[in-house]
């Protein structure tokens, strides 16, 4: 009897609740049971041949020390990805809301480029911030323009203004789910990077099975 194809295995790093689901907290209490916005996002890119195969929030990514490295997040997608290697992941995903720190987005890019170098046979990365929060990414999937203009306040404003609360993750998703990946506003670049990052990697992996 032929045995089936193992899944790739992905590992999610997140805010929170809104981008992991019931993926978020102590590992011991993770479950699938309910999705976030980046494992829906994922699905949308590719809705099979995958796994989640662990998940941290950002506040408790490890130290990692990188010689040269001065933001702190840089350190820590190099933290998020040694977690996903360990915890036997082939890809890891991430966001990073980008809030009020302007260099974030150059350090988590630093982040990303060092990881092949970093470390020994590393997951591939499919990551970025969010601009100017995820708050800003699910405006931009509803179709409107200027999103990385928005102040975070600004964003989560504009989407109470249509009906959602910060805290309602169920309703981040959804937006997720029905929103066309390709109607993405031009102006919202970096919600495009992630998803052209996603593209670039989960048909190929998945094509080629494991490593």
């Amino acid at each position: 009897m032929t045995k089936p194809p193992e899944r790739l295995r992905i590992f999610l790093v997140g805010e929170g609740e809104n981008e992991l689901g019931s993926r978020a907290g102590a590992p011991a209490y993770q479950s699938d049971k309910r999705p976030g916005v980046l494992w829906t996002l994922l699905s949308r890119v590719l809705p099979a041949g995958w796994v989640v195969g662990g998940a941290r929030e950002w506040k408790s990514i490890r130290k990692y020390q990188a010689r040269g490295a001065t933001h702190e997040d840089t350190r820590n997608v190099l933290g998020a990805a040694l977690d996903a290697k360990e915890a036997g992941c082939d890809v890891l995903a991430f966001s990073r809301d980008i809030d009020r720190d302007p260099a974030r987005r150059e350090a988590i890019e630093e982040g990303i480029r060092r990881v092949a170098s970093s470390i020994s046979a590393p997951p591939e990365v499919i990551g970025g911030v969010a601009v100017p929060a995820l708050s800003g990414w699910i405006l931009a999937l509803l179709g409107e323009k200027a999103t990385e203009e928005l102040s975070p306040l600004r964003a989560q404003a504009m989407l109470a203004a249509k009906g959602m609360m910060p805290d309602d993750g169920a309703a981040l998703v959804r937006v997720a789910e029905d929103a066309d990946l390709d109607a993405v506003p031009q102006d919202a670049t970096s919600l495009a990077e992630w998803i052209a990052r996603a593209r670039a990697v989960l048909p190929r992996r998945v094509g080629r099975g494991q490593r």
